[in-house]
C-alpha cells in the first residue's frame, strides 16, 4: 500500500466525514487526520490490508475522540501551532513523539518543498488545488511532495546520530564605505544567528534545509534571515538554490600559524626597514607645517606616517598585490567585508597575547561637513594596543563616535563656543564624553578649555606628508620588496573555490597580519620609538579643506 493509494479513497471518507459531521470544514479536518494516521502507520513499517475498512475505522474513531474532546475540553485558539497535527494525546497511530519528529523535519525543509507538504497534508488541499494556488504545473506539485517525503524519511532515519551544532562568533569588519545604514555590519551585529549562518555556508554551499538542519533552527525562520543576507550582498544564492557567504573568513587558530613567522621575518629586516622610517622621521620634522605643533602631535603624526608607509608596504610595495576597487552595493556603500569564525568553546589567550602585534581595523578613514558645511574634514585613524586604544570610539556611547567626532573635534579645533556647537547638531551626550576623549588621546584640556592633541592638516599639507610617505614605501620595496612577496605567498590563506568574489589582496591578510607592527614594537623595545611617551598616542590625523558647492 502507497501513499497515492490511500489518497484514492480521499472522496469516500469525505462523504463518509460529512455524513458524520454536518460540516465540510470539519469533515475536511477529520479527514485530514485520518489520513495522516494512515501515511504514520504505514512509515512505521505498518502494512493496512483492507484500506477501506482500516480508514472507516479510523476516521469513526477519530470523530468519537473529537466528540468526546469536544465536550469536556474548553474551546481555546493558538496562533503558534501552524506546524502542529495530531496532538491528541489518545492517538493510537502516531505518538505524540512521533508526530513532534515529523514536524521538526518538515520545519528544516526548504520553502518551497514544505509549503506543498503543509498544503497537502495539513491543509488538506488536493495536488491541482495546489498547483492553482501556487501557479505550479501538477507535475511539480507532484514532485515536491515525493522529494519532500524523501528528505523527512531521510531526516527521521539520522534524527538520532545528527550531532547538535555547537554556534560560534563571527567578528566582522569591512574596507571601503559603509551602507546607508550602515552595511555591512548592521546585517551582522550581534546576532548569533545571522553570524553562523554565515559560518555555515562559508565552506560549501547548502541549501535551506541543510542550513537549517546544520543549525537546529526551523527552515521558517532561517528563511527570511538568509534572504536578508542575499539581499545585503554577504550571501549569494546560486541558481540550484543553494545559497554561500560571500567574503573572505578565517580562523584564529589559521592566523596563529603565522604569528612567529611574521616577527622573525620582520626582526630578519628591521634594521634595514627602520633606517628608511628614521630618515622618513627627520624629512617630516622639516616640513613648515610640523614646526608650529606640539611634541604630542608631532610624535602622533610621526606614528601614522610609520605606519601608513609599513601598511603601504604591506598592501602595495611587493607590486604583486593590487588593490582592489570596492564594488558598488545595493545598500549605497561601496565595500568588502571580512571576518574572523571564532569555534565554541576555543581558547583565546594565545589569539589575545598575538593581538598586541596586530593594527586593529587597517587604515580608518571617515569623513564629515563642519563649520555649517564650510569645511570637509577627514579623520585618517589606526587603531593599535602600542600607547593606543583600539577601542577609541567606546569613549562616546551610543555609537556616536563615528557620526559626530569629526564636527565635534572641528568645534573644539575651531574655538567655536559651547553653545554654538549645540546649534550645529553636537548631541549632548558627546560633549559630557569630553573626559573619555581626553583618555583616548584625542583631546587635552588647560583651565576646562578643551583642545585638540591631534595633527591637523589642511589638505595640501597632507598630500605634501603622503608624498613623503610613499617615498619612504618605495624605499622599503626596494629593499626587501621580493623576499617580502615571497614570504607573505607562502602563507596567503586559501579559500574555498567556489568563492570568486574575494580580492586577491583579502587572503594576505593573515599572511603579514603582524608584520607592521611587529616592526614598531622592536622599535620600541630598543628606545627608538615612542621614546618617554606615557600617554595614549594614538596615530590619528585630521585633515580639513574649504568646501564651496
Amino acid at each position: 500500500m502507497t501513499n497515492d493509494e490511500i489518497i484514492e479513497y480521499y472522496d469516500y471518507l469525505i462523504r463518509l466525514a460529512v455524513a458524520k459531521c454536518g460540516s465540510q470544514a470539519d469533515a475536511e479536518d477529520l479527514v485530514g487526520d485520518t489520513m495522516l494516521a494512515a501515511f504514520a502507520y504505514m512509515q512505521r513499517g505498518g502494512t493496512i490490508e483492507h484500506p477501506k475498512t482500516w480508514l472507516t475505522n479510523t476516521l469513526y474513531h477519530k470523530h468519537n475522540d473529537n466528540l468526546r474532546k469536544k465536550y469536556r475540553t474548553p474551546v481555546t485558539i493558538c496562533m503558534d501551532d501552524g506546524f502542529d497535527m495530531v496532538q491528541d494525546e489518545e492517538e493510537e497511530y502516531l505518538s505524540s513523539e512521533d508526530a513532534a519528529r515529523v514536524r521538526k523535519e518538515l520545519n528544516h525543509l526548504g520553502h518551497i518543498t514544505r509549503e506543498v507538504l503543509i498544503r497537502y497534508y495539513y491543509g488538506n488541499q488536493s495536488v491541482a488545488d495546489i498547483a492553482e494556488g501556487l501557479t505550479i504545473p501538477v507535475g511539480t506539485v507532484k514532485s515536491r511532495l515525493s522529494a519532500g517525503r524523501s528528505q523527512i524519511k531521510k531526516g527521521l532515519e539520522t534524527m538520532d546520530n545528527r550531532e547538535n551544532y555547537l554556534p560560534g562568533e563571527l567578528w566582522m569588519s569591512f574596507g571601503g564605505r559603509d551602507g546607508v545604514n550602515g552595511e555591512p555590519l548592521s546585517l551582522v551585529g550581534g546576532d548569533l544567528i545571522v553570524q553562523n549562518l554565515l559560518i555555515l555556508a562559508y565552506e560549501k554551499p547548502l541549501t535551506l534545509s541543510e542550513l537549517s538542519k546544520a543549525i537546529g533552527i526551523p527552515a521558517a525562520y532561517i528563511e527570511p534571515i538568509v534572504k536578508k543576507l542575499v539581499d545585503g550582498e554577504l550571501m549569494v544564492q546560486t541558481d540550484s538554490g543553494k545559497v554561500y557567504s560571500d567574503f573572505i573568513i578565517t580562523k584564529p587558530q589559521n592566523s596563529l600559524r603565522n604569528f612567529k613567522p611574521n616577527l622573525e621575518f620582520a626582526h630578519r629586516h628591521f634594521d634595514v626597514i627602520w633606517d628608511i622610517l628614521g630618515r622618513l622621521s627627520d624629512r617630516i620634522s622639516k616640513m613648515h607645517f610640523v614646526q608650529d605643533m606640539s611634541s604630542e602631535q608631532r610624535t602622533k603624526l610621526d606614528r601614522y606616517a610609520f605606519l601608513k608607509a609599513l601598511q603601504d608596504f604591506e598592501q602595495f610595495g611587493t607590486g604583486k598585490v593590487e588593490m582592489p576597487r570596492f564594488p558598488k552595493r545595493r545598500d549605497g556603500g561601496c565595500w568588502f567585508a571580512q571576518a574572523t569564525a571564532i569555534d565554541a568553546g576555543y581558547n583565546m589567550k594565545e589569539y589575545n597575547e598575538a593581538s598586541e602585534y596586530m593594527i586593529h581595523g587597517g587604515h580608518r578613514t571617515s569623513e564629515a561637513f563642519a563649520a555649517g558645511g564650510t569645511r570637509r574634514v577627514r579623520l585618517y585613524e589606526f587603531d593599535t594596543t602600542l600607547w593606543d586604544s583600539p577601542h577609541r570610539y567606546c569613549a562616546v556611547p551610543d555609537g556616536l563616535y563615528f557620526k559626530h567626532i569629526i564636527p565635534f573635534l572641528w568645534c573644539i579645533y575651531a574655538d567655536i563656543p559651547l553653545e554654538e556647537r549645540i546649534g550645529l547638531d553636537i548631541p549632548n551626550e558627546l560633549i559630557s564624553s569630553m573626559p573619555g576623549l581626553e583618555k583616548v588621546g584625542l583631546i587635552g584640556n588647560t583651565q576646562n578649555e578643551p583642545y585638540v592633541t591631534i595633527p591637523v592638516l589642511k589638505k595640501a599639507e597632507y598630500e605634501e606628508l603622503c608624498a613623503e610617505i610613499k617615498i619612504a614605501t618605495e624605499g622599503i620595496k626596494a629593499a626587501i620588496g621580493e623576499v617580502f612577496t615571497s614570504f607573505i605567498s607562502s602563507m596567503k590563506t586559501p579559500i574555498p573555490g567556489h568563492l570568486k568574489s574575494v580580492p586577491e589582496l583579502f587572503r594576505y591578510i593573515d599572511a603579514a597580519r603582524y608584520f607592521v607592527m611587529a616592526i614598531l614594537r622592536e622599535a620600541y623595545d630598543k628606545g627608538l620609538h615612542l621614546k618617554d611617551v606615557d600617554y595614549c598616542c594614538p596615530p590619528v590625523v585630521m585633515v580639513w579643506e574649504a568646501y564651496e558647492e
